[in-house]
């Protein structure tokens, strides 16, 4: 039931989700109050250890995805990609280190505050990347049609409330032939209830878990071809797992 504030009209059942989202990683960014452990779980995650170790500390220790993104990505030839969910920058940094001279890369985040520590992510550094940061809503986003050789998002797409959208949206940016790659929290079986009915549990991406055959008609309903979720992982209560699909050509 959505819950009310002060005597307020209660909100849709939408907005409320958004609004706790863009709440929590607004306070994430802003107080610097990032799980503990941040750099230790993505060296664990299979992040290379000399690019964690390269980081600030207030870089490495934002990460807060369910695994590596890049494990097995090819980027050679990619000249534009873009990032959805960016957070503090930790993803965007590396994709840019590993794209071509002269290729874009868009990050996208929800909220303005991530957008911030994402720049603060890339202070100093003098990569061959073109980085643009944009404020948006990936079920609404502020890009062109067919303008992505590649789409990234890392614990993205459990942190939105209509999947549907947010993977037309996903389809409509790439190329033909474009590539969507993704790491993401499935589940097997129901939820408990009191995260199932929870809106503040879409902050941890766990009120949004799909099961993988929701995935798969989810990614073949938006229009993705070579559909392939592998490198199944526990990520308690859930599993994580890489997700790689592909625009038709």
């Amino acid at each position: 039931m959505p819950v009310t504030v002060d005597g307020a009209k209660p909100k849709a059942w939408e907005e409320q989700v958004k609004s706790f989202v863009r709440k929590r990683y607004a306070h994430l960014a802003e107080a610097h109050a990032f799980p503990e452990g941040g750099a230790d779980r993505a060296r664990g995650a299979g992040y290379p250890a000399c690019f964690i170790d390269g980081l600030p500390e207030r870089v490495s220790g934002s990460y807060c995805g369910c695994g590596y993104l890049l494990d097995g990505v090819e980027l050679t030839g990619v000249r534009t990609a873009v990032e959805l969910g960016c957070g503090a920058g930790l993803d965007a940094r590396l994709v840019s280190e590993r794209l071509d001279a002269r290729a874009r890369l868009f990050a996208v985040d929800f909220a303005t505050q991530m957008l911030h520590r994402t720049r603060e992510a890339f202070a100093g550094v003098r990569g061959d990347a073109c980085v643009h940061l944009l404020a948006g809503d990936m079920e609404s986003l502020p890009l062109a049609d067919g303008v992505a050789d590649i789409v990234l998002a890392n614990a993205s797409f459990n942190l939105t409330v209509d999947k549907k959208k947010a993977l037309a949206e996903a389809y409509r940016i790439l190329k033909p032939g474009g590539r969507l790659i993704v790491r993401e929290l499935i589940r097997e079986g129901a939820l408990p209830d009191e995260i199932a009915q929870d809106p503040q549990a879409w902050n941890a991406s766990l009120g949004g878990v799909c099961e993988q055959a929701e995935w798969e008609s989810l990614l073949a309903g938006a229009g993705f071809c070579e559909i392939e979720i592998s490198g199944h992982a526990p990520f308690r209560p859930v599993v994580s797992v890489r997700i790689h699909a592909r625009k038709s050509a």
